[in-house]
């Protein structure tokens, strides 16, 4: 047997003993940076795998009107996620989600493109799951580890009152949506956000605050149970509580029914909206998911607009209430006398066109009073001439046209009073002349739109004599501010009034049709009938009236109604005997 010495030297030992201990000290050490130095990082990481954080939600805050009746409340239901990122074979699974989701395959595509967010974030693509579809889902988890579904609140309306140009409607938000929205609020693709109406206008006070829960899962994705620590509890939000009176505001909207145009009353006292009906309106389960695409289409294309708030966003010639502009003009800078008077014979020239008045046979002679109260357009044709267009013009904007009235809803519109250099640009130089326009203007014809909002700021106005007239508002609990005083004298307010009160109050008054039946009020009111190069005129009704110690105020136009004393006035008496009717019975009671 062969035996070979052992060469190796003491040295060549120690080196070998020193390399080894320094690979010792380097595990040591690496092992005290991972558990020691590292741990907290590496904590987490474990915590990541272990631990899974779902968003939770509260409820949208709830809708009331003044009187506490609930408007819109929550109804729980619940939407189905997919995480991109556990999606093995989405045409797979997609194909035999849709049959039980009773969902087209397209369908489910464009929802996960549409809601898309990133591989690791829960995607939307179904809602309102029944029972029967959670149980199937449920059964066949295994199948779908990448779907998981969660409660979820849509709006329902539990009473009658279901006015969508005042509540408005939630809308889904995409992903081409959420970089345009309010970072602070942390929208998601797939979440409902407020897009018209008071709930778009309170967004932020109706918006709930996101929660946070974490889940400890095992090694499948599968949830073991609940974890306390580091939970964050969703708040919902905060119920908003409207000044409209839903009793009259469903009252309104069956008065209106089959007719186009809108209604508004306020309390003029504290600038409270009791009712604002547009009609024809729409039904808001339209936004619920389950309407077809024709049934939309045809919507959109309905030629009377059911979708356009005509009480913010309607644009209307304002007809003969735009008198009283004149008639501030002529009594403020003292251009006539209270004796003046007109002939009126029903028809006469001016600049070589006739133009008649609405009485074929004439008023005869006829002062302010009369002039306003039987709404002479003669009288105003002649009057007119001492006024400057750019006095008419300032007069109109004090009181509000030209601008929006900020009521807390949005879409207002700001409409169209014409200056000289709006002519200018629509006629040319030498195509307008001031005295033309003016006899167009003083009747409220010609350039001029207005809103209703507007009228309804306009004869607020005059009902608080230009002073502290408080701004239009929705919300019942927002703080009450005013528009900028009117600082006209005593002898025109008073000449006004009396002229409206004569209007309702007088024999040929146009608007006595408005007096309520059994009713002894006072009632000050004017009546328009705009000429509509469309069809026929639109019929105008602007007021207000005194009922224990408050006032109140009406604007009512009908698309194409006709004559505002033979249409608008008798619809706004209506709605005055209800609303009078009612609070004496609930006073009684």
């Amino acid at each position: 047997m062969l035996k070979i010495d052992n060469k190796a030297d003491i040295y060549t030992y120690r080196v070998l003993f020193l390399f080894l201990c320094s690979l010792m000290v380097a595990l040591i050490g690496r092992y005290y940076y991972l558990q020691v130095i590292e741990y907290d990082r590496h904590f987490s990481k474990s915590q990541i795998n272990r631990v899974k954080a779902v968003t939770t939600y509260a409820s949208r805050g709830l809708i009331f009107d003044r009187n506490g009746e609930l408007l819109v409340d929550n109804y729980p239901t619940y939407v189905l996620t997919v995480i991109p990122y556990k999606l093995d074979d989405k045409e797979k699974s997609f194909k035999e989600l849709s049959s039980i989701l009773d969902t087209e395959f397209d369908e489910l595509n464009r929802r996960y493109k549409k809601y898309y967010r990133g591989r690791m974030l829960p995607t939307i693509i179904a809602k309102n799951l029944s029972f029967q579809q959670i149980s199937e889902i449920e059964e066949r988890k295994l199948e779908f580890p990448a779907f998981e579904y969660r409660p979820f609140n849509e709006r329902i309306y539990p009473s009658s009152f279901s006015h969508s140009h005042i509540l408005g409607y939630l809308k889904e938000v995409d992903r081409e949506t959420v970089p345009s929205l309010d970072k602070s609020l942390l929208y998601r693709a797939g979440e409902l956000i407020g897009w018209q109406g008071v709930e778009k206008q309170y967004e932020r006070e109706l918006r709930y605050s996101k929660g946070v829960s974490y889940l400890e899962v095992d090694t499948y994705g599968r949830e073991v149970f609940e974890l306390e620590d580091g939970k964050v509890v969703a708040l919902p939000g905060e119920n908003l509580y409207l000044s409209i009176d839903s009793g009259l505001q469903q009252f309104t909207k069956d008065l209106l029914e089959g007719q186009k145009g809108s209604v508004i009353m306020s309390h003029v006292n504290t600038g409270e909206i009791l009712a604002m009906v547009s009609s024809p309106s729409y039904n808001l389960d339209i936004y619920r998911g389950t309407t077809s695409e024709e049934d939309w289409d045809n919507i959109l294309k309905n030629p009377d607009k059911p979708l356009l708030n005509r009480s913010v966003s309607g644009l209307y010639p304002p007809g003969s209430p735009f008198k009283l502009i004149t008639t501030f003009n002529l009594l403020e800078n003292n251009l006539i006398a209270n004796s003046d008077s007109v002939m009126c014979s029903g028809l006469k020239e001016y600049g070589g066109i006739e133009r008649g008045c609405w009485r074929e046979d004439g008023h005869g002679f006829i002062d302010l009073t009369k002039a306003i109260s039987e709404s002479c357009n003669i009288y105003f044709y002649e009057k007119v001439q001492l006024v400057s267009l750019k006095d008419w013009i300032s007069t109109a904007e004090i009181f509000g046209f030209n601008q929006i009235t900020d009521i807390d809803l949005p879409t207002e519109k700001i409409g169209i009073i014409p200056d000289k250099d709006f002519f200018t640009r629509q006629y040319g130089r030498w195509g307008w002349s001031e005295r033309g326009v003016l006899l167009n203007l003083t009747l409220g014809q010609g350039d001029l739109l207005v809103t209703p909002i507007q009228s309804l700021r306009f004869i607020n106005h005059i009902a608080t004599r230009g002073k502290n007239t408080p701004r239009l508002r929705l919300n019942l609990n927002s703080q009450l501010s005013y528009y900028e005083s009117i600082q006209y004298s005593d002898r025109t307010w008073d000449y006004i009034e009396n002229a409206l009160f004569a209007a309702v109050n007088s024999d040929f008054g146009t608007a006595r049709r408005a007096m309520p039946a059994n009713q002894v009020i006072p009632f000050f009111a004017k009546t328009g009938t705009a000429q509509n190069p469309h069809g026929e005129p639109h019929a105008w009704f602007i007021g207000f009236f005194e009922f224990e110690g408050e006032k109140y105020s009406i604007v009512t136009i009908i698309e194409n109604g006709g004559g505002g004393a033979t249409v608008a006035s008798p619809i706004a008496g209506d709605i005055v005997s209800y609303f009078i009717n009612s609070n004496t019975y609930i006073a009684n009671k």
